[in-house]
Order: structure tokens, then sequence, then C-alpha cells
């Protein structure tokens, strides 16, 4: 489906239905990618609830617009989408940067979120890794995406790269095709969080999810997350790397829609 939202046409995917009883399920892609990202994943959560998939601003089909490029602006468009769909609140999962919305969603917007999936993130940014981002945004806006590109295969464990050179090579596209202005701004976004304090009185049910094998965000990022929201549920996958989701695949559905359904708002 397709909204305007601050003079902006943004997209997002929507599978299945409205489901008696069950609120939807908000995926949230990461930097470089867009709704095509998580691949059939929402097909199959689409069996036991309704599925929205945004292309975040200036990803996909969703346009850039004006005005700062910011994690509030990201997560207002969200908000827009939501609002679109008549959903008062829903469960979100978040992979990578769209982890880092959902933390914003879970700060400042919690009366949407009813639980939470963070999957490959962190919640805050150390010096080294900022300064790094930084280094990043101003190579890829003065060279572009290749070098991004070229190390599409680093975002999944050797094993899984080696055996599915499909899927990465279709990660590799995805990235060719950002726009790189875009994603410069959204790694500068990425370079500048720090949620700890933010995340200690969330309520909600929280699962962080995390891949031994992730050479993009290290595991003790996990671990900072899971002690910044206090009762949340840490689970590190052994043998998986960034990419999570798409390397765990329908076992990443049923695990996620486990925790939606068992989800209780903790008062």
């Amino acid at each position: 489906m397709f909204i305007q939202h601050e003079n902006t046409r943004l997209y997002a995917d929507l599978h299945g239905q409205p489901v008696d009883g069950q609120a939807p399920a908000l995926l949230l892609h990461g930097l470089g990618g867009s709704s095509a990202s998580w691949q059939d994943l929402p097909a199959g959560l689409a069996r036991t609830r309704q599925v929205l998939v945004p292309d975040l601003r200036g990803c996909g089909r969703s346009e850039r617009g004006s005005g700062p490029l910011d994690l509030a602006r990201m997560t207002g468009d969200v908000l827009a989408l939501l609002d679109e769909l008549g959903a008062p609140a829903c469960h979100v999962a978040g992979h990578s940067l769209g982890g880092v919305i959902g933390q914003e969603l879970l700060s400042r917007h919690s009366q949407r979120v009813l639980s939470a999936v963070l999957v490959s993130t962190s919640s805050r940014v150390g010096d080294k890794a900022a300064a790094n981002w930084q280094r990043l945004a101003d190579r890829v806006e003065s060279e572009g995406l290749g070098l991004m590109a070229e190390g599409t295969a680093r975002g999944f464990s050797d094993d899984y790269a080696a055996a599915n050179p499909d899927t990465v090579a279709h990660h590799r596209r995805l990235t060719e095709q950002s726009d790189a202005r875009v994603w410069a701004e959204m790694a500068r976004a990425a370079a500048v969080y720090n949620y700890d304090e933010a995340l200690a009185g969330a309520g909600q049910p929280v699962l962080v999810l995390q891949g031994g094998a992730d050479r993009l965000t290290p595991t003790g990022g996990s671990v900072l997350l899971s002690r910044a929201l206090g009762g949340s549920t840490l689970e590190i996958v052994e043998g998986k790397g960034h990419q999570l989701p798409i390397e765990m695949g329908e076992a990443f559905v049923r695990r996620i829609e486990e925790f939606f359904s068992a989800a209780k708002i903790v008062a």
C-alpha cells in the first residue's frame, strides 16, 4: 500500500488479512535494505496475523522527501502507516537499523507496541563504532555503494553464504539498488543513538535475538540491549550471522509468532 505522509509517498507491503484477537506484526528492515530484505518470511507470519512490511523512507518504493532523515522521522513514518492500517498497536520485529527504530518506538511511543523482537542490534553505539559509521557514510557519499555491495556476504555466516549464493546475490542487489545519499544519512543516524536509560522503563515483553557468528554487530551489543531492557529475553543463536532472520528461515517465523502470541504486557 502507498500513503502520503509529510508530502512524501511511502510504501509498505501488506500480507494477510486482519485476524480477530490478533494484533498485526510490523517488520522493519535494516540499512541498505527494503521490504524485500525479509524475502518470504512475512508470508509465513501472515498465516496467523496481518503483517505490515514498510520500505523505510528513501528505500525501495518509498520516497526520500525533504527534511532530516533521522530516527524520529523514520519512526513517524512507521506510525503513519499503522494509522492508515487502523492499528492502534502492533507487535514489532526490527532487524539491525530496524531494531533501532523498534527501540525508538518502545522508548517514545510505547502505547503503540504490544511486544518487540529486536534482532542483530544494540541499545547504544560506542565511540569507535560511531567513528567507523561516520567514515563509511562519508565514503559512500563520495564513492557510491560498491564497497558495501561487495561485502554483502559478510552479513551471513560463512557456511550459509557458501550454501546459498542466490540469497547473497539477492541482498547484494538490494544494496546496489539503494540510494547512496539515503544510505549515508541512515548510517549517520545509526551512529549517534543511546537508549540505555530510555529503555529502562519499557514494560512490554521484548525478545533480543542475536547470531553468534555476527561479524557486523558483535554479540556484546545484544547483551547491552538485554541489560538495558531489564526483563527481556536474550537468545544467541550459535553459528548464525547478522542476517539472522534469513538464516533461521521458518524457525524465525515460528519463534517470533510464539513470542508475539504469548506476550503479556507488564503494568
